[in-house]
């Protein structure tokens, strides 16, 4: 894993020894108190007392105040100064100019970044850590597009449909407890939707005397729930959300493996079955496979301790129909062999849609490598119920392909609450205004779709025939417009003298159980 060598952003002038005890220091909230079924609002405030140095953990010892070290506001709200200047002038902030030297559009410049961060945004006289964040710049006078993917942010240039859509400029955040945004040493129970959004919160408001046009939040799947927990806890720092793909599951949802099996009707009936069919031919030759998968481990010097190799076969198998409804199409359903197909064969198309790697120990793309996502969804975020009954006694392993048996081993896991998605629901149906929901029509995680409820000035969309990779660009002509003009509506963009134009859709670059067909080279 590349990690860039950046320059210190403050000097500590001042060390002073306090004690850290079990309540938070008094400190400036930049954001409204929001009530929450979980934790103790998370301090949100601008103010910046550490150069980089990580502090020790609460209750560990004690803690380091440093004196704040002087701020340019003037540098960093002047127009006329270079934006490398502009940037390096935010406190907290450490900025590189296209270190890995990354092809960049034509009227733009790019930017890696590291902001200073409380690890718990209560007490930010403790630990802290560095949360990774890049820009892609085109004018402090253009609208901004803040751009979560949930997990890891790339290092290289991509722009989203809404940021081609408005000429905008690009914020992209990386989620915390993601490397190598992650304190260390790591306190688990930090990593909560709250935390996360006090993050964004921090960020936003460093970066909006830079940036005073319309802020757009989006993010697709992950990121697209990530944008909407951060309206929920700070609903007025971002003027609108576009979220693609975003579900809000519950604790082992029953919606899933129901909306499986009727997934596209009796239109779909014999490609549900043929995929059915390559299940059931797999498990049936369970030793034979488990062997090959064996050779393959020790090929890749892959290992599966968590899992075990006859485990990770089960939820290989029952991931392939999900995968393949999330990121393929029904006329490519002729892929999957029947039961006269080689042991060989079998494991290709297992690999194909699921990828082997993805349930090993170490890796890209590995139960490590999504650790923090797995760990949040068995204590927060939820999972999908495994649609695996119509296998029968195929299955040795019933009701283990979840997030409690994939989070990462060894860390505490917190008993899950229930009520913690429950709230976001309910903020988005009472309170919530000027969100967007795309969906898609053959998607599993449609099943887990956002209400509107009363939102304000909302709008949930579905692409007919659409999988994961659904976007406005995908909707037909009628509500492509509409959406379209919200858009520059939300953004406050007018005058647009150019025909509306359709964005490509594409999945996102970071996803647990991504088939390698799909995942793009040197994403980090």
């Amino acid at each position: 894993m590349r990690h860039s060598p950046f320059l210190p952003a403050l000097l500590v002038s001042l060390l002073v020894h306090t004690a850290c005890g079990d309540k938070p220091s008094p400190s400036p909230d930049a954001g409204t108190q929001v009530e929450d079924a979980g934790t103790t609002p998370p301090d949100a405030g601008t103010s910046e007392t550490d150069g980089g140095t990580t502090s020790p953990l609460c209750g560990t010892g004690s803690a380091l105040t440093r004196a704040a070290a002087p701020v340019n506001q003037a540098l960093i709200e002047d127009p006329t100064a270079d934006i490398l200047d502009r940037l390096r002038a935010i406190p907290g902030l450490t900025v590189q100019e296209n270190p890995n030297g990354s092809p960049v559009p034509n009227g733009h410049r790019f930017f890696v970044m590291e902001y200073d961060q409380p690890a718990d945004h209560s007490r930010p006289e403790c630990q802290r850590f560095k949360q990774r964040i890049t820009l892609l710049h085109t004018s402090d006078t253009a609208p901004m597009v803040l751009y979560a993917s949930g997990y890891y942010v790339s290092t290289r240039v991509s722009r989203s449909e809404l940021t081609l859509f408005l000429g905008a400029n690009q914020l992209s955040i990386e989620h915390r407890f993601f490397p190598p945004s992650r304190p260390e040493p790591a306190d688990w129970s930090l990593l909560t939707v709250k935390q996360s959004a006090a993050d964004f919160h921090r960020i936003v408001q460093a970066f909006k005397p830079i940036y005073s046009a319309r802020w757009l939040s989006t993010g697709a799947s992950k990121g697209g729930e990530t944008v909407v927990f951060f309206r929920r806890f700070y609903p007025q720092d971002v003027d609108a959300t576009v979220a693609y793909v975003a579900p809000l599951a519950h604790r082992d949802d029953a919606r899933f493996p129901a909306f499986q099996d009727t997934l596209g009707g009796p239109a779909l009936a014999e490609c549900r079955e043929r995929i059915h069919t390559f299940q059931r031919t797999v498990l049936e030759r369970r030793e034979e496979m488990v062997q090959l998968w064996r050779e393959f481990a020790q090929i890749n010097k892959l290992t599966y301790e968590q899992l075990g190799f006859e485990k990770a076969l089960e939820h290989a198998v029952i991931d392939t129909y999900f995968a393949f409804w999330q990121y393929d199409k029904p006329e490519n359903c002729d892929q999957f062999p029947g039961p006269e197909a080689t042991i060989d064969e079998l494991l290709t198309t297992l690999s194909q849609q699921v990828g082997l790697s993805s349930l090993a120990d170490t890796g890209i793309g590995s139960l490590s490598y999504y650790a923090p996502y797995f760990y949040q969804a068995a204590v927060e975020l939820g999972w999908p119920q495994s649609h695996e009954a119509f296998l029968g006694d195929l299955i040795h392993f019933p009701g283990t392909n979840n997030s409690l048996v994939h989070a990462p081993p060894g860390v505490p896991l917190a008993p899950f609450r229930d009520e913690a998605m429950q709230d976001i629901q309910d903020w988005v149906s009472t309170q919530g205004e000027r969100l967007m929901f795309i969906y898609g029509e053959f998607d599993p995680w449609t099943a887990a779709a956002y209400s509107l409820g009363g939102a304000r000035d909302s709008y949930l969309y579905m692409v007919p025939g659409g999988n994961h990779s659904s976007n406005i660009s995908r909707l037909p002509d009628e509500q492509y417009s509409e959406a379209f003009s919200t858009v520059l509506r939300w953004a406050g963009v007018t005058g647009m003298k150019r025909a509306p134009i359709r964005v490509e859709p594409r999945f996102e670059e970071f996803a647990p159980h991504l088939p390698p067909r799909l995942r793009p080279r040197d994403v980090r």
